[in-house]
């Protein structure tokens, strides 16, 4: 009789008392700790991303300081047009024009009056006398004066009569008129006659210029408003740029700086009366020289002037604009004036992101802590519900995944990882990334164990992060649309272009569930959601992409084995194979016969065929270490058990098993396909030897009770996959049918019915799931099979009838 069933309390009690629950119950509580310190689970969630327009206007919700962009740029501008621009003073130009002065006075002192005044330098010092040309004069003439003898230059001097010592007799002389040209020229030459070599002239005009030299002279400024200051200018020596010097910019000005020139030169001049005559009236002269001929000395240095010019501006403190709760938050952001603000309808651009974060951050300071628990709980709240239907769903379709630990860990990881990655790639918010962990969690999922589970997963992980963020109905929907049109698509993989294919497919299907979700939730349809739509489905194709290269690295981490490698190892030149052909062609063909209806039986069911081929290669590579123990490879010749008992042939022929699972682990095959080497014969009966040893048991009475059934079954276990039954059920039919001596077609339905029977009656797969109606699906399909490999053949005239096989 059954025992009574347990009462609920008794049946919770005991089941919370197991340790191995806790277990897992303690990993799920690590896993949501550590997703609430890496996403910040105590802070509320900041919903708004750029592009999405919001459904309402929006105001502050507590105080806070931004920045006050007008303010801001309104000072930057005013620190620009304040700061002094950088001008090079090259004092060479002045130098030059100085010696010039020099050379210049120097030709009128020395030479004769005759060749003064008939060379244009004289011009230089007199412009406003006009120009004396043969003996005319020409232009404005001032009245004639009168000199007399010694005043003269000697070469007007008449002869005069000499006394007895040879000296001239001064004589009254007759006056010559002279033009002012003639007599401004004689006071000129004359000025100087205490300083010969013009020493105290260079002196004095040096002194004049020292203003000049250090400030340089511009005619106008090169800079324009806006550039820097009009007033005053930064001057340095050429190549000396860390002594520059400020300088009003009337001090440089041509126009305004002679008037002083005019006056230093007097002044300076005029200090040296012992030496010049009439200062007064040589530097007249010499301004009067100099005045046309100054040179331009400065040039705008805009590089260095930029260079300052930014780093000034950078300097200038940001102008802080103080919000209220309740203020609407109008922030300067480029749009039109009827715009400005954060506004419902109005898609979100940077600097509207930039002030809600700004008062996110505000409203998360000032948060009592007891909000913040508050917020934790239900944070872990969240979690415990998300982990709670994610063990239920473990445990009634997936209950292996939670019986071992190591895989119930690598579900959890993966899901923090990526909760964790989607949560640092929308810190961006510019970008839709974080569809993509999300899109490569669900492939990654469908690839390791199967497409159920991929969309349970997903679909969770999708509602916790929308959820934990705030991003709505909307996201949730584009998010699961993404996960679950990629799982559904990654049920074979045969090529790692079919990876791009899918992420271009999913694609395909994101792009308008985007347009439309988004549009039905309130967002304008305009050039901002379709900028959101082509995100979304890059992230998704981009996913497929990843997944492309990182396939190889999954199957080694999670140790499973998509189609791709499947076929990878169904090469016939795998070395383990190449093997086989030439130590145990018998078993070879067995196995590839074994392979061929194990794969026809797997797919009728929807199993994995290709999983049941490729292990089907493998599933006998442990006859390798005594292939002679087994009638398909004796050829028809000595039987090796002929000379064993019943108990040591079971041994040899039961070791094969052990043997195999040994070979494949050296030969590094995935561990799926071990299951099934080590599997394909669960704890089954070695009926013929056991009969064997029956008969003769019944020879020897006191025999008989000493024989064990124990001691004649393979090790195990028993079949726990679907495609493990599959190549049970195809191994032992396709041996058996061999020992038919006409295989029509009632015997071998007739076979496939009873092996099929026994074993389910043996329990031999109890341990996986496999309902009847699977069980009768896949004895039709061998069936099928078998006829087709046994069919009958036309018999030709004269040709022997073939002689019968018979294969133990």
């Amino acid at each position: 009789m059954l025992p009574p069933p347990k009462a609920p309390l008794t049946a919770a009690t005991e089941f919370f008392k197991r340790s191995d629950v806790w277990a897992r119950v303690g990993m799920c509580i690590l896993v949501t700790t550590a997703l609430w310190g890496a996403m910040f689970g105590w802070a509320p969630p900041f919903q708004y991303r750029a592009r999405q327009a919001p459904v309402r206007d929006v105001h502050a919700n507590t105080a806070f300081e931004f920045r006050d962009i007008e303010a801001t740029d309104a000072q930057k501008r005013r620190v620009q047009r304040n700061i002094r621009c950088f001008y090079v003073n090259d004092k060479q130009p002045l130098e030059q024009l100085r010696q010039a002065l020099i050379d210049d006075v120097f030709a009128i002192k020395q030479k004769t009056f005759e060749e003064i005044s008939n060379i244009e330098v004289w011009d230089k010092f007199f412009p406003d006398l006009g120009e004396k040309t043969a003996g005319n004069t020409v232009g404005p003439v001032a009245p004639p004066r009168k000199k007399f003898g010694p005043s003269l230059p000697p070469e007007l001097i008449a002869t005069a009569e000499v006394d007895s010592d040879g000296n001239p007799i001064e004589q009254p002389q007759e006056a010559v008129e002279l033009s002012p040209r003639e007599t401004e020229l004689l006071k000129f030459r004359n000025a100087f006659e205490n300083d010969e070599e013009l020493a105290v002239l260079r002196e004095a005009v040096n002194k004049a210029f020292i203003e000049i030299d250090r400030n340089g002279l511009l005619e106008s400024l090169t800079h324009d408003i806006g550039q820097g200051s009009l007033e005053e200018i930064d001057v340095y020596p050429k190549g000396d740029v860390q002594s520059a010097s400020e300088v009003k910019v009337s001090d440089v000005r041509i126009a305004e700086v002679v008037d002083d020139l005019k006056k230093r030169l007097t002044v300076e001049i005029s200090k040296e009366s012992e030496r010049i005559n009439d200062g007064v009236f040589v530097a007249e002269t010499i301004f009067d020289w100099l005045r046309p001929q100054l040179p331009v000395t400065l040039t705008w240095d805009e590089p260095t002037t930029v260079r300052e010019t930014g780093a000034a501006i950078r300097e200038v403190e940001t102008v802080m604009k103080r919000y209220e709760p309740g203020d609407a938050l109008e922030q300067f952001n480029g749009r039109d004036i009827e715009k400005r603000g954060i506004k419902a309808g109005v898609p979100l651009n940077d600097v509207d992101i930039e002030i809600l974060q700004a008062e996110y951050r505000a409203l998360v300071q000032s948060e009592p802590w007891s909000t913040r628990l508050l917020r934790s709980i239900g944070f872990f709240g969240l979690f415990a519900a998300v982990f709670s239907m994610l063990c239920q769903y473990l445990y009634y379709r997936d209950r292996h995944l939670l019986d071992d630990f190591k895989q119930f860990a690598t579900l959890l990881g993966m899901v923090f990882v990526t909760l964790t990655s989607a949560w640092l790639l929308t810190i961006n918010l510019e970008w839709r990334a974080e569809v993509i962990p999300i899109v490569m969690l669900s492939m990654t999922i469908a690839i390791a164990y199967h497409v159920e589970l991929a969309l349970m997963l997903s679909a969770l992980v999708c509602l916790a992060f929308t959820v934990t963020h705030g991003y709505g109905i909307g996201e949730f929907v584009i998010l699961t649309t993404a996960s679950a049109t990629a799982a559904m698509n990654c049920r074979q993989i045969r090529s790692r272009t079919k990876l791009v294919n899918i992420g271009l497919v999913s694609a395909l299907i994101v792009f308008p569930s985007v347009m439309g979700v988004q549009y039905l939730i309130g967002q304008p349809f305009n050039v901002m959601l379709l900028t959101n739509a082509l995100l979304f489905a890059g992230g998704t194709f981009f996913a497929g992409l990843l997944m492309t290269g990182l396939l190889p690295f999954m199957e080694r981490w999670f140790g499973i084995q998509t189609d791709i490698s499947l076929l990878e190892l169904s090469d016939a030149n795998h070395p383990l194979l190449k093997e086989l052909v030439q130590r145990a062609p018998g078993t070879y063909n067995h196995s590839i016969n074994v392979a061929s209806i194990s794969e026809a039986a797997a797919e009728a069911i929807g199993a994995n065929g290709l999983l049941c081929r490729v292990g089907a290669y493998f599933h006998d590579v442990g006859k390798l270490r005594k292939p002679e123990y087994f009638i398909e490879n004796q050829a028809g010749g000595e039987n090796k058990h002929d000379d064993l008992t019943p108990t040591m042939s079971t041994l040899v022929i039961v070791a094969h098993v052990k043997d195999g699972v040994e070979i494949a682990r050296q030969h590094r095959l995935p561990s799926r396909i071990i299951d099934l080497i080590e599997q394909h014969h669960g704890n089954t009966m070695v009926e013929y030897f056991y009969n064997r040893a029956l008969k003769n048991a019944e020879q020897d009475e006191d025999k008989t009770a000493a024989i064990d059934k124990a001691d004649f079954r393979y090790p195990g276990p028993r079949p726990q996959t679907t495609e493990a039954a599959v190549m049970m059920l195809a191994d032992t039919v396709e041996s058996a049918s061999r020992a038919l001596r006409e295989p029509t077609p009632a015997r071998i339905e007739n076979l496939v019915t009873e092996i099929t029977r026994k074993k389910l009656e043996d329990g031999q797969f109890d341990h996986c799931k496999i309902t009847i109606e699977q069980l009768n699906t896949i004895r039709q399909s061998l069936i099928k099979s078998l006829n087709a490999m046994y069919h009958a053949r036309v018999k030709y005239p004269d040709q022997p009838p073939a002689k019968s096989k018979i294969n133990a």
